[in-house]
Parts: C-alpha cells; structure tokens; sequence
C-alpha cells in the first residue's frame, strides 16, 4: 500500500575515525537478540515464498466481501487455460500453488469509524451485506456450495473451504495510510479479533508510523510477530498467524532485509512498484499506470541474497501481471502519459514474472485471477517457472555479470550442480548475447532448457556458448542441471612486488595475479600495512587494505577484471576485517587510533525521494562498537576478524588479555562484548560453513593454530582443537563451504601454507600450497556464497 509518508533510516554514529577521542560510556548497550522468524510451524509459506492473490492494485480501498470472495473462487476453480494434471482435468491457480487471498486496504478504511463502542475492530458498513459465493466444483472433483457472508468468519471459512487461506490488512500506527484507521494501541486486542475470525496472516503496513509503545520500527514489527505467533481467539484456542512486513525497506535501526525475519515472514523491500491503483474499479479510470521502469526498480531493491532462506523472503511487491496492467489489449499500444508510456508488453510481463521467480519472491497476483486470458495463464501458470521461485534451497539470485543491456542472474537449487538463470535485457532496443557458464560456479559440461518454452537446447561445457537474440526488455530463463559444484576461493597477500592473488576453480589453483597498489594517497593506497581482508561472491570480489596513509582502501573484482582503488577513509592501526554474504551488503571492521572497533557498512536501501530507485553506498560515517572491557575503555590488540552467516555478523578479537571476544549483530541487533576464553599469539580467523556453525582459528603458545567451534544447537566447544605442528607467522585465515575446511598461513619460510579438512571430522593436514612467491603479510581468504 501507498505510504503517504515516509519513515528514515536512523542516522548512524557520526564518529569519524580521526577523532579517537570517543568514550565507552556514550555508548549504549543492546540487549540479547531475539530468537529466529517468528513464521508459526504449518502456516502456508513457511517452507517456501507465498503465492496468492491480493486487492490492493486491482480494487485500491473499493470493494466487497464478495469481490474477495470471488477473486478466491477464480484461484481455486479448474482454468481452461491451464494445464492439466494426472487425472487429464484442468488445473487451478491454486493447484500451481496460489493458495494466499489477501485483503488490502479499504475493509476497514472506507468511511468507516473502524471501530464499535468498545473499542473493537469492525469492517466497513456494506462490506458484509449477505452476499453469495460462488459455488465452485475443485479439480478433485469436491464442490464447495455456495454460502452467505454475514460475518467476517463466513468469509474466511468459506476461502478455506476451497482449499486456500486467509489474509488480513491493518497498519502499525493509530493512523495508517490516507490517513485511514490503525492498530496502534489496539495490537494485542486487534489481534486476537483477527484470530477470532479465523484469518491465517496479517499485512501490517507502517504509514502511521512507529506506535508510542515501541522505540524503533524494528522493536514495533517484533511486537507484532510475537503477537500473531502467539495468537487466540477470544475463546483461548491457540490460532498462530504469520507477519508480512509492509515497511518499504528503510526501518530503522536498519532496513527489513537486515531484521525482518525476527518478526515476520515476509518484508517489502522498497516502495509501492506503482503508485497508482484501482484498476477494477472507476477511482483509476481504466488505466495502467505501471512501466517496466518500476519493475526493474522493485527488482533491483530486492535483490538482498544474504538474507533469503526458508521461512523469510523478501518481497518486491506484487505482480501486475494480467488483465488491466498490460498494453491496451485492443491496440496492443502502451499508454502514454507527461510523455512517460505506461503498460506493460508482452515481452515485459513474461520478464516480470521470470525476474520475481529467480530471486525466490513472494508469487502474489494483484490482477483479475478471475478472468485470466491465454497469453497471460501462459505466464504466470508454467510449472517450472514457478518451481525455480519455489524451489526447496530458497536461495536468491545474484547477479554475476552485466555485459552491455544484458544481465545475468544465477540462482543455485537444491539439487547439487544445477542452476537457474535469467538472461535480461534491460536496454530498449534488441541485443545478441553469447551465453556461457562465466559466474555460474559450474563444472562439467551442464545440460540447457529454456524454462519459457521447454526447449532442451544441448549441453554446454565452459568453453562453449549459446547465442540469444534478446528484444528490449525480453529475458530468457534457462536451466543448467548434471553440471559439478566448482566453489572458488581467492587468497591474497602482500609480497615484495605488492598485492598478489591466487585462485582455486574447483580443481586447480591459478599462478599469482599481481595487483598494482597504485600511488599512495592519489590512485591507491601505495603500499600495504597490516594483512588485507576479503569478500568474495558469484558477483566478484573485494579486497581492503589499511594503505601507506593509515586510510582503508578498497578493490573491486568483477566482470573478469580489477578496478580502480577507492579510498574509504578513516585513520587504521591495523588491518580490516570483512564480511558478507553477497553484493547485498558488506561490513568493513577496523581498529582505530584509540584501540576500539569501528564498522563502516556497504548496503542497498531506497533513495528518499519518489522515484524509489536503489541507493548502494558506503555509509559516510563509522560506527563506534567499543571493545572488549579489559580495560576502560574498552580496547583490542591485532586486526579483528569478522563472518557473516544467515541474519547475523560475528566480529572476533584478540583482547588486551590475550583471550578471545566475541561481539555479534544478530537480526539488527549488536550484543554486547563476550569473553570465550583462551590463550591467543595472534589475531582470530573466523569462517563459518553455513548458518549456525562458527569457526574460529588462531595462533596459539608455540605458533601452532588453534580452532574453536560454535552451533547453534550445542555453543561453543569447552577446548581448542591443535591443527598441527605446522608453525605460523603472523595470524591464519580460513575459507569454509558445507563439508570443507579450509586455512592458509604464512610459514616460518614465508611460503603460503594450507592445512584442510573434508568432512566433519577434526582432522587435516598441512602442506605447502606454493613457494614462487615470499609473503611479506599474512593472506586473507573467502570462498564464493
């Protein structure tokens, strides 16, 4: 729904690094962090992203219990222009898995006091008025009769009477959108209606702004899934329901992305993708106020891999795809208007669909299910378009290369050695693209099928090509399956000659890459203090250095070659510490001048303005995270060490006690700063194989490596593990993916070394992994995620 007003993000510390003047005690502690997604166990989008239908677009603030009733009834009723299933009937919407019926705004909200003398909430006068369903004859053979909706209750009984479920629409603040009613100060008791009317989740939009009773946006939405987690009717039956996050992606203290799965299942992350609604009814006069620019803006904001997994999905906003959003269906002409065409080709609505599937997004139509036409059933009812957004890994694109116009998005399945990738052209005019295995972290020699068609098109091996002719705006989505899981890593250090890098493509590593540093201060950071830290990705990769000024300089790798340096400023006194899980956001940490940790952030939020455009940036100022309290203030010794994981970011320490601190940002939240004991000679390494495991590696009495593990279900291990005998110089580093270990250090011989483990054994070995070139620093490694 439209936010007539906008909500900011909070501003960050403005403590610049120079000034290291900065005192723990301004800094305010954060209590423990909330537990997992609040998604109750067997509420429908649970396991996968929602599928569904919602008024919002459609019938804006004007429409009936029968409207809903009957947009129901088209989901679950067999469509013509369907395919058909085992028994050789046609299937339903519902069938393919459009099982959600949501009601938006205008139940409530049109006219109405919105509440009864008590207090408690009430549809709109009309809005239940004794109309009559539709009886309707399932593709099993069940008919469901028609039934009379006199209460909020008959119509939720009777959508769940066809198999699908329920949703219901309110706001956070005492106003919400349009200045209509909302639920705050009325949560708990508007919940336990909702529950008393049987309805299985709730849209809470966030135009009225953050409620008295919560002190940020986050704390609000984690009310309100704590709530509807917990809900009951009035009876006292337990009836859990689901959150989907209406936020627009810019909350604080973060965005939704970063938090949203601690409250909910579901979180917008940008902006209505059209501010213009109500096509079923007069209010927008017949009109299709939408292009292909706001879908690619809405795509591109949601484009945060590093938070997508089962039970949490960001969501874009919802499909325009059908009747009443497309070009003039009589001419086949877009409509223009101030000289901007609106309407949506043919080409645009099939990419629309294929650019929400890559990245896992919430399936939810807006349109007239009731009425679909073939071209359009075409679209949105292919099987195996859906399968790649429904897909059990529930993991999101990424895009891994842009050449000209074109895009390409790889998501990885759940079966090993296969893809889903999108081929884009996001230019306006028709373009030929070669297409290779580039990016896709593939071996082998994968099979093809165009997924729009159902074309097998061959095999392809890694120096083969498919050549597509791509009009404007026109995709492709294709499937790559029998390929080999390749999973590279990068390892850099500083040597005599500069920065140099070393690749492993699955089964053998690359000659060093040397990268120039540049002029100190002017074109690069010159030279390098300290050890460097980087990131890596299907997308590229990202080294940082503390540079001859003492500022943080970063390098990007991608689309096959290195960039320019950029200074990130700031005064280091050792070297950075990185993590991340995508190009979605990168956290830098460093220590400063006064010995504490500082944290400057990489992230994609909305611009404020209208045009709801991505804004990817470096945060200009750093945020002050203390350190371990062994002495006041706080402070650490070495370069830190940092890991991302699902929903969460660990930094590690070696405190001026010589022991191991663990300070961790979970779902938006910082702890505070932990002691996990031990002896340390060096600063930690950190990696992690997958969510709820850690890893931690230092040097330890002797110079040998120490690891210390941590899961989510058993804590942190009582002991260090010894990897050996093998003696280091200077501190480890570590790259992990499921079932391998991987550590690299500078030996006693300045050579790089490698010690690795496969499986879930404690065992491994060393050895030297190359002697050609003399490390000067310790390396820093990642692995593609």
């Amino acid at each position: 729904m439209s936010p007539h007003t906008r909500t900011t993000r909070t501003a960050r510390a403005t403590l610049s690094l120079a000034v290291v003047a900065v005192s723990l005690t301004a800094l305010s502690t954060v209590a423990t962090p909330p537990a997992a997604a609040m998604v109750p166990p067997g509420v429908i989008g649970a396991t996968t992203a929602p599928m569904g239908w919602n008024s919002w677009y459609f019938f804006n603030n004007d429409y009936t219990s029968q409207n809903i009733a009957d947009e129901a009834a088209g989901l679950a009723a067999p469509n013509a222009n369907l395919p058909l299933n085992g028994s050789g009937d046609h299937e339903s919407m519902a069938d393919l898995g459009y099982k959600n019926v949501g009601m938006d705004g205008g139940w409530w909200t049109n006219g109405s006091a919105g509440r009864d003398a008590n207090g408690n909430i009430v549809p709109n006068t009309g809005f239940l008025s004794g109309y009559r369903t539709k009886s309707v004859t399932l593709s099993n053979g069940t008919t469901v009769p028609s039934v009379t909706l006199n209460s909020m209750s008959d119509l939720t009984g009777y959508i769940h009477s066809l198999g699908l479920n329920a949703g219901i629409y309110t706001d956070t603040g005492t106003s919400g959108c349009g200045g209509a009613n909302g639920s705050g100060n009325h949560e708990a008791a508007d919940v336990t209606t909702f529950a008393t009317w049987g309805f299985d989740w709730a849209k809470v939009d966030h135009c009225g702004g953050v409620a008295s009773a919560y002190s940020s946006t986050m704390a609000d939405y984690q009310a309100w899934g704590s709530l509807l987690a917990g809900a009951k009717t009035a009876g006292g039956v337990s009836h859990p329901m689901a959150l989907e996050i209406c936020e627009w992606g810019q909350g604080d203290p973060d965005n939704p992305s970063v938090w949203g799965a601690s409250a909910g299942r579901t979180w917008r992350t940008g902006r209505d993708i059209t501010l213009a609604n109500g096509y079923g009814t007069p209010s927008n006069g017949g009109s299709s106020w939408i292009n292909f620019d706001n879908v690619q803006n809405n795509f591109l904001l949601n484009d945060h891999p590093s938070n997508e997994a089962t039970g949490q999905y960001n969501d874009p906003d919802y499909l325009l795809v059908g009747p009443g959003f497309g070009a003039n269906p009589t001419t086949g002409q877009q409509q223009s208007s101030g000289g901007t065409l609106y309407g949506l080709t043919p080409d645009e609505q099939q990419s629309y669909f294929g650019m929400w599937a890559i990245q896992g997004a919430p399936l939810v139509l807006s349109t007239d299910v009731a009425n679909l036409t073939p071209a359009i059933a075409g679209i949105i009812g292919n099987p195996a378009v859906i399968g790649v957004d429904q897909d059990s890994a529930n993991h999101q694109a990424q895009k891994v290369l842009t050449n000209g116009a074109v895009q390409v998005w790889s998501k990885q399945l759940a079966t090993s050695g296969s893809r889903a990738v999108l081929l884009l052209n996001t230019g306006t005019s028709a373009t030929t693209y070669s297409f290779t295995t580039q990016g896709l972290d593939l071996l082998g020699s994968p099979s093809v099928q165009n997924l729009y068609s159902g074309a097998g098109l061959g095999t392809l091996s890694q120096s083969g090509s498919l050549s597509f002719t791509l009009a404007a705006h026109q995709s492709v989505m294709l499937k790559l399956t029998g390929g080999t899981e390749q999973k590279p890593e990068t390892v850099l250090a500083a040597g005599a000659s500069g920065l140099n890098q070393k690749s492993w493509n699955g089964s053998s590593w690359s000659a060093w890459q040397s990268l120039s540093l540049g002029v100190a201060g002017s074109t690069g950071p010159g030279s390098i203090q300290g050890d460097p830290a980087v990131v890596s990705s299907p997308s590229g990769t990202d080294v940082f250095v503390r540079g001859g000024d003492n500022a943080l300089w970063e390098d990007s790798y991608t689309n096959g070659a290195w960039g320019a340096w950029t200074s990130l400023g700031g005064t280091l006194s050792a070297g950075p510490a990185a993590a991340s899980l995508g190009q979605d956001r990168i956290d830098v940490f460093v220590r400063g001048t006064d010995g504490a940790l500082y944290q400057k952030t990489y992230q994609q939020v909305p611009d404020s303005g209208a045009a709801n455009s991505p804004n990817v940036a470096w945060t200009a100022d750093w945020t002050n995270l203390g350190g371990p309290n062994t002495t006041s203030p706080g402070t650490f010794t070495g370069t830190p060490a940092a890991v991302a994981s699902l929903n969460r970011v660990d930094v590690f320490v070696r405190g001026n006690d010589n022991a191991l601190w663990q300070k961790s940002y979970v779902s938006g939240t910082w702890t505070d700063w932990t002691s996990l004991g031990g002896t340390l000679t060096s600063s930690p390494a950190a990696a992690s194989a997958g969510p709820g495991q850690l890893d931690v590696f230092a040097a330890q009495t002797g110079g040998t490596v120490g690891e210390l593990n941590w899961t989510a279900g058993g804590g942190w291990t009582s002991n260090w593990y010894n990897l050996g005998s093998q003696v280091i110089v200077g501190a480890p580093t570590a790259a992990e993916v499921t079932g391998r270990a991987n550590v690299y250090a500078r030996g006693t011989d300045n050579s790089l070394w490698q010690w690795y483990r496969i499986g879930a054994g404690p065992s491994g070995s060393w050895q030297k992994l190359d002697s050609t070139q003399t490390l000067t620093s310790s390396p820093a490694a990642s692995v593609h995620i």
